[in-house]
């Protein structure tokens, strides 16, 4: 697997409160967005993703791949929680999550929030993750069209994150990868400006990876940059 990412603080933000953690002897890549007041949401994605790793390090070995990730974001969950009590700066921060882990030709993603994981395999990009936000939900729930949601003023609160509740409902995905698959993690400053038509075609470019990141990243601050940007790129060979 080829990997490569970069984190940018964006155009309009003045400090960054994302994170990205790749870590290849782990197969893992992570992405958090945090959130909170002051610098909490700084702490809120160190935490997550620090937690995520070390529980991953030694892992209980009768967990299968998927419980193995999806507790090590529970433990994040807890720490997080804990040190928003104990800490009155961190009162109500929080963080989303996506992250990636492989074996072989198997992916698992796994996300909490409105960060995203998408495929590119022939050409077509597939958002892979869940957006746990209201409009979503509603979608989901409701039957709601795209234009009833777009109308609907609390469509982008998040409806689940790290840190924000005594338990989290963790959204999961795997598949079979197939040679020349592109994945993408990334956190909503680069979505929110980078719609998916544009995504798809940088996406779509032969470039290696680095020079890709860097495509997307400055791409996201052309459009605007109103947010921290985050991406991570996976590149299963052929």
């Amino acid at each position: 697997m080829q990997l490569f990412g970069l984190c940018h603080i964006g155009r309009v933000r003045k400090n960054n409160e994302d994170c990205l953690q790749i870590e290849p002897e782990l197969s893992t890549v992570i992405v958090a967005d945090g959130m909170g007041g002051a610098n909490a949401g700084e702490v809120a994605s160190a935490i997550t993703v620090e937690t995520i790793i070390e529980y991953l390090r030694h892992p209980p070995e009768t967990l299968e791949v998927a419980d193995r990730i999806k507790e090590a974001i529970r433990a994040a969950n807890a720490k997080v929680w804990q040190t928003a009590q104990q800490r009155p700066e961190c009162s109500g921060m929080g963080s989303t999550i996506v992250m990636a882990r492989w074996e072989g030709d198997h992916i698992w993603i796994q996300n909490a929030g409105d960060s995203r994981a998408y495929r590119l395999r022939n050409g077509e990009l597939t958002q892979l993750s869940y957006d746990q936000n209201v409009g979503n939900d509603l979608r989901h729930s409701l039957g709601l069209t795209a234009e009833q949601v777009r109308k609907y003023p609390q469509r982008n609160v998040l409806t689940m994150a790290v840190g924000v509740g005594h338990d989290i409902l963790v959204r999961c995905y795997d598949e079979p990868m197939e040679p020349g698959d592109t994945y993408l993690l990334c956190s909503d400053g680069l979505y929110g400006p980078v719609k998916g038509p544009e995504l798809l075609e940088i996406m779509q470019s032969p470039l290696p990876l680095p020079a890709l990141a860097a495509t997307l990243v400055d791409r996201a601050n052309a459009n605007g940059g109103p947010d921290n940007i985050t991406v991570a790129l996976m590149r299963h060979d052929k």
